[in-house]
């Protein structure tokens, strides 16, 4: 009697889809390195495993940008009044936020937003008011909340940077900050957003902030705790 062998079969299996991510980088203050840190930003998404797009415009914001998480990175970037609405209806929808430093910068001035950079705001959490007294930059310690899983783990460390003074709302999280005279001046902050997450992270003016080792933890951290946590492995 003649037994035949059993055949390996392959089977073939439907790839895991990586978490996306929008990188948008915008504006035209000249004081901000906006294009080289853009490289910074997306190499630190990639470690992360994100599938990345770098945008160097505002033009993927007029429909609905289709990533896990967003990333902006705008100084006096020119938003539309509908680009910003599209933007706040994706991340109260599930889609994750992470706001880089001068993000918070809005053309309109603090007294009178208008209603497009007000919503901006309302978005994020925070403005930016002013650098505060002088010096308007130094060399500090940033100090991390030890119980938020966005910092957990990320020792203290100290860089070189400007200052902001922001105006913030009352539901943000303060999870990392440095000390001042004055009190303790927020540099990361994070809160819900409808059924997304939105962390804004003050530091990102120069390349000496982004070649720090924390500060490409830290936007890594943001982007991965930003992402919905049901949108994990999809």
């Amino acid at each position: 009697m003649q037994i035949s062998q059993p055949r390996h079969v392959s089977v073939a299996r439907a790839p895991v889809a990586r978490s996306t991510a929008l990188a948008v980088i915008s504006g035209d203050d000249v004081y901000e390195d906006l294009f080289t840190a853009a490289s910074a930003l997306q190499g630190a998404l990639t470690d992360e495993g994100y599938a990345t797009r770098t945008s160097l415009g505002t033009a993927p914001l007029d429909g609905a940008a289709e990533a896990d998480v967003i990333v902006l990175y705008t100084a006096l970037g020119r938003f539309t009044a509908g680009q910003r609405e599209g933007l706040a209806r994706a991340v109260h929808g599930g889609c994750g936020l992470v706001a880089l430093h001068s993000t918070t910068v809005l053309a309109s001035p603090p007294e009178r937003l208008d209603e497009a950079d007000r919503l901006l705001a309302d978005l994020i959490g925070s403005r930016y008011v002013s650098h505060g007294p002088p010096p308007h930059e130094s060399r500090f310690e940033v100090r991390l909340d030890a119980d938020h899983e966005l910092t957990a783990g990320i020792a203290p460390f100290e860089v070189t940077h400007e200052h902001y003074r922001l105006a913030t709302s009352a539901d943000v999280r303060v999870v990392a900050w440095r000390e001042t005279e004055a009190g303790p001046e927020p540099l990361v902050h994070a809160r819900q957003y409808g059924a997304g997450r939105v962390c804004y992270i003050q530091l990102g003016h120069d390349m000496r902030i982004w070649g720090e080792p924390a500060m490409r933890q830290l936007v890594r951290r943001a982007a991965r705790w930003a992402c919905r946590p049901d949108r994990e492995g999809d």
